[in-house]
């Protein structure tokens, strides 16, 4: 989701190559941080310099005896020392809007989520200016209205003067990394198995080459009854060979009937190497990747692809959950040629297309609107109609439009009578119409 458009022409002169930007994994359970500078891979950054630890705990701190906050792995140290105060759940506080109680004070939660989002960025102070950053792209496990807010105001808070803000879900996450990866690496489907919650999750990237642009979906699936090894139950071998045998039947399910050339196993829950069953039959036929920071990088590939359109992603359309998947248009004749004015285009997440534009009718008080399904469908036209509207000439009525979305299946157009002139005056009389994909 672009949150915060600071300049209007800001790609312009630059390659994807050429943009740095930063990318956050985040979740209440912790964050990972990636980057990329120009001409570079995204790198991750680890939070202990002598080892690769990518994961930081999303907690902050207040030291008891002096007004100092710390976060992450520093956090929860304090805390369990008894020299600080433990603040968790800084998402969830944000995004309802509820104050937090450190001690015997209150904070607002965009404040403190602000806080941490700015101690986990000066971990890239070595390697990037915050001044010099292009873009911010957090990847979150679903993207609602109330976490584009929540993340939006904080993000005003971090003293990025010219970045831009985005927000993708997960499943975005895997699809820019995908397609910026090898193609002999997702030539043929992909799997990717999550564990970094209380359970299993699965997604799958599927591209549909028939069509132009390419369509890319990703199906995902939760399996409760796969969940991580407790740490009671960690040394317990009979316990590791019951979720390898889980864990099996689980991605069996899911390649059924499917022709998948790679696996991404990312998690916690896959520390122990407790799955060398499920790993054999992996690894038939198919190359397997153990590690967690891909959301992370993939946001920072999204950076690149929507800062400086013109790269590999504009042959390619994702189809997620919270994509738009049917173009939105008007019919139009231009000096008596048929035409087609496109307003929102599929692909795009719903919560970021809108669109503006002004047209004359030709009929007395209606028009139609093409929509075009991306997965194969019928098209359709749609009528709509301006009651009302007072009875004048054909293209004699100018009209002002406004199309958004209000979710993921529903456009909502907005119209207002511009007249025509001193000839027919305007009314200014407003309709509002929602209409369902």
């Amino acid at each position: 989701m672009f949150l915060d458009y600071r300049e209007k022409h800001r790609g312009e002169g630059k390659k994807g190559e050429d943009v740095t930007a930063a990318g956050l994994d985040l979740t209440d359970g912790g964050v990972l941080l990636s980057y990329c500078l120009p001409g570079r891979q995204p790198e991750t950054v680890s939070c202990r310099a002598d080892e690769e630890q990518y994961r930081i705990p999303a907690v902050l701190a207040r030291c008891a005896e002096r007004d100092v906050w710390l976060f992450g792995e520093k956090a929860l140290e304090a805390s369990e020392n008894g020299e600080a105060l433990l603040v968790s759940g800084l998402l969830e506080h944000a995004v309802r809007r509820q104050d937090i109680e450190v001690g015997e004070e209150r904070f607002e939660a965009v404040g403190l989520l602000s806080l941490f989002l700015k101690r986990v960025l000066s971990l890239l102070a070595p390697s990037v200016r915050a001044e010099r950053m292009d873009a911010l792209v957090f990847s979150v496990e679903q993207v609602t209205p109330q976490i584009l807010e929540a993340l939006g105001e904080a993000a005003k808070l971090l003293g990025l003067p010219k970045a831009q803000i985005y927000v993708i879900g997960r499943a975005e996450s895997f699809f820019y990394y995908n397609i910026s990866q090898p193609e002999e690496l997702w030539r043929r489907d992909v799997l990717l198995c999550d564990f970094t919650g209380s359970h299993l999750r699965t997604l799958i990237f599927m591209a549909n080459k028939k069509t132009t642009p390419v369509a890319c979906f990703v199906e995902e699936k939760d399996w409760p009854e796969v969940r991580p090894l407790s740490r009671e139950k960690e040394s317990e071998e009979n316990e590791k060979i019951f979720l390898d045998r889980r864990f099996q039947a689980a991605v069996g399910e899911v390649l059924e009937g499917r022709n998948v050339s790679c696996v991404y196993l990312i998690g916690d829950g896959f520390d122990g190497e407790w799955y060398q069953g499920s790993l054999q039959f992996l690894c038939q036929d198919r190359r397997v990747f153990l590690g967690s920071n891909l959301y992370s990088k993939g946001a920072c590939y999204a950076a690149r692809q929507r800062l400086v359109p013109g790269g590999i992603s504009d042959g390619y359309a994702f189809l997620g959950k919270d994509m738009l998947k049917a173009n939105v248009g008007i019919p139009v004749t231009v000096q008596g040629q048929d035409r087609y004015l496109a307003l929102l285009d599929a692909g795009v997440n719903w919560y970021e297309v809108s669109a503006e534009t002004e047209f004359l009718l030709e009929d007395e008080e209606s028009f139609s609107l093409r929509i075009t399904p991306l997965d194969g469908k019928s098209v359709r036209e749609v009528l709509v109609t301006l009651s009302g509207i007072p009875k004048r000439p054909a293209r004699t009525t100018r009209i002002h439009l406004k199309a958004d979305m209000t979710d993921v299946s529903t456009v909502r157009i907005s119209m207002e009578d511009l007249g025509f002139g001193e000839f027919f005056p305007a009314t200014h009389k407003f309709w509002e119409e929602n209409i369902e994909l």
